[in-house]
């Protein structure tokens, strides 16, 4: 398949994370609060789903108790519409 065969289906994943698990997720991180972290996090999600999406930009809110990400997840696309079969970088709530 040729690469102008391919599109990107891109879908928004929310996901409320304990503040506390957030904080441990991103430990190797200088600042918990840059968006590489942020990305890191949805990555790691992505991973234990099995979820093939590539994490692009990612927003973030918090409060005193929770974490919340909107995560921009790609998908590569065939022209006819199947979803690509392979590897990514690899939502859902948390």
């Amino acid at each position: 398949m040729k690469s102008s065969d391919i599109t990107l289906q891109i879908y928004h994943h929310h996901l409320k994370i304990p503040i506390e698990s957030y904080f441990n997720t991103v430990t190797d991180f200088l600042d918990p609060w840059d968006e590489r972290a942020y990305q890191f996090v949805v990555h790691q999600y992505l991973e234990k789903a099995k979820d093939n999406g590539i994490v692009g930009m990612v927003r973030q809110e918090r409060d005193e108790n929770y974490v919340y990400l909107d995560a921009a997840v790609r998908y590569p696309q065939a022209m006819d519409g199947q979803v690509s079969l392979e590897s990514t970088d690899g939502g859902k709530d948390m």
